[in-house]
C-alpha cells in the first residue's frame, strides 16, 4: 500500500529563504519520528541535473530562487514568491530511494499544502500503522493545521484504486481517510466506529481503522462509517457541489 498524508494551513507568500525556513520546520517534525526521516534532498529538475541535499541552505535556497523567477516570468501577475513550494525525498539516489519507500515531502505554502507519501508502507514496516500515527502527529503538532487526511493507494485485483476516487462514501466532500485530524473535540459516542481518538491542541486525531486495506471490505466499511459519523457531525465540508 502507497499512503499519502495532507495537511492544510493558511495560505502564505514566502521568499525563497523562508520557503527553506519553512521546510526546514516540517523536517525537524519528522526527523524526531525516526531516522529514516532525518536526510532528505531536492529532486533533479531535469535529466541533466543532481539530488541536492537539503542540508545544503545556499543550494537549495538558489534552486528555490530560480523556479520562483520562472514563474514570473511566465505570469505578469505573480507576487514575489507566490510560486515557491518544496519537494523533497528521503534518499540522494533513485536506487536508494527506491529501497526506503519512496518517501516524499511536498510543501506548497502558497496553497496552504502540505503532502508526505510513502510507497509499499506494508514492506518496510511490519505495522504501517506504527510508523504512520507518529508521522501523522509530528504534522499536526504545528498548530496551523487545520485539517489532516491520509489517502491509500493501492493495487487489487489488477486494479489501481484510490480511497478518496475509489471507495470514499461521500466523493463531494473532504475525506478523512485511514487517519487523519480535524480541529474539534470528539469523544467516542461522536465517532464510535473510530479504531482510536487522541487529543490533540484544540482538535483531535481518529484513526478510521488499524490498516485501511483496500481489499478488505471490512476495513473499508470501518472508514466509511468514520466519515459518515463525521458528516453527521457537519465536518467534512462540501469541496464539489456538482457532484452532491
Amino acid at each position: 500500500m502507497n499512503f499519502t498524508m495532507v495537511c492544510r494551513f493558511p495560505s502564505q507568500s514566502l521568499t525563497a529563504e523562508e520557503t527553506y525556513e519553512e521546510a526546514a520546520r516540517w523536517v525537524k517534525r519528522l526527523t524526531e519520528v525516526g531516522p529514516e526521516f532525518r536526510d532528505w534532498w531536492a529532486n533533479p529538475l531535469s535529466p541533466e541535473d543532481h539530488f541536492v541535499a537539503f542540508s545544503d541552505r545556499p543550494a537549495i535556497v538558489s534552486r528555490l530562487r530560480g523556479e520562483n523567477d520562472d514563474i514570473g516570468e511566465e505570469s505578469s501577475d505573480a507576487s514575489p514568491g507566490a510560486g515557491n513550494g518544496i519537494l523533497l525525498t528521503n534518499a540522494g539516489n533513485e536506487k536508494d530511494w527506491a529501497k526506503k519507500g519512496k518517501v516524499s515531502l511536498s510543501i506548497e505554502p502558497s496553497a496552504g499544502d502540505l503532502r508526505f507519501g510513502i510507497s509499499g508502507a506494508e514492506k518496510l514496516y511490519a505495522s504501517p500503522v506504527d510508523i504512520a500515527w507518529p508521522l501523522l502527529k509530528a504534522l499536526v503538532s504545528d498548530s496551523r493545521v487545520t485539517l489532516a487526511q491520509t489517502n491509500v493507494k493501492q493495487r487489487v485485483n489488477n486494479e489501481l484504486l484510490l480511497y478518496s476516487v475509489d471507495r470514499a462514501p461521500f466523493p463531494h466532500r473532504e475525506f478523512l481517510g485511514w487517519m487523519g485530524y480535524l480541529p474539534h473535540v470528539l469523544n467516542s459516542q461522536q465517532v464510535p466506529d473510530a479504531a482510536r481518538l487522541e487529543r490533540l491542541r484544540s482538535g483531535t486525531l481518529i484513526l478510521s481503522t488499524p490498516l485501511l486495506d483496500l481489499s478488505d471490505p471490512q476495513a473499508i466499511k470501518q472508514a466509511n462509517q468514520v466519515e459518515m459519523s463525521l458528516v453527521d457531525l457537519d465536518l467534512l465540508p462540501v469541496i464539489d457541489p456538482d457532484l452532491m
